[in-house]
């Protein structure tokens, strides 16, 4: 095994550590409530992480009932059609998430995706943590329910992170603006909710 495969897992193996450790802090109050009232333990990691993803999937199945109106695109549709099919789609995202606000999605999880992101900056080089951040786009606070700015870049989240963070379903992404973490509508091209400076300012600086 070379030595960039043996930093990669490395670094993988840290990160689950930190938050094993982060698990068995949360999980000891409930532990001890168990022990007081003979209640089941609730792990409210796993809970707080279990809340997002249904929270993503019913936004997946809003995507699903919006699309089934629309006129079906092949792959050789021109780029002027595939444009409009998105708009329409984002129109009707808009009008079923009218009162939609940040933190409607990623809910009581943020601040455990936040120990991850942070735990992965910390454990990055100098180098490493500029490459990282480099493309990022450095826009004003995004906002729940608006494109995602047509001419900034999709920064790719560095696959470790993306390993250690919960798996999204297909029409979903993880995107980073700024020291935000945007969660993308592949389909609709648009900011279906974000965490406010989940990236460490170190990380940005470095």
């Amino acid at each position: 095994m070379n030595s960039s495969k043996l930093l990669a897992n490395r670094r993988r193996w840290l990160i689950w550590s930190v938050a094993v450790v982060t698990l068995m802090v949360l999980v000891s109050p409930a532990a001890q409530e168990k022990r007081d009232t003979g209640a089941p333990a609730v792990n409210p990691k796993a809970a707080a992480v279990k809340g997002f993803l249904d929270r993503v999937n019913e936004y997946v199945a809003l995507q699903k009932k919006v699309d089934n109106g629309l006129p079906k695109l092949s792959g050789s549709d021109d780029p002027s059609k595939i444009e409009a099919n998105q708009a329409a789609m984002a129109s009707r995202i808009k009008m079923a998430r009218a009162s939609a606000k940040r933190g409607d999605i990623f809910g009581s999880a943020e601040p455990v995706l936040m120990v991850v992101i942070r735990e992965d900056a910390n454990l990055r080089t100098l180098r490493e943590a500029r490459a990282a951040m480099e493309e990022v786009p450095k826009f004003d606070p995004p906002a729940v329910n608006t494109p995602y700015p047509e001419k900034a870049a999709l920064a790719t989240v560095p696959p470790l992170l993306l390993d250690a963070l919960p798996r999204l379903p297909e029409g979903l992404e993880y995107r980073f603006m700024g020291n935000d973490l945007i969660l993308r509508d592949t389909k609709a091209n648009l900011i279906a909710d974000f965490i406010n400076n989940a990236v460490p300012t170190a990380a940005k600086t470095k």
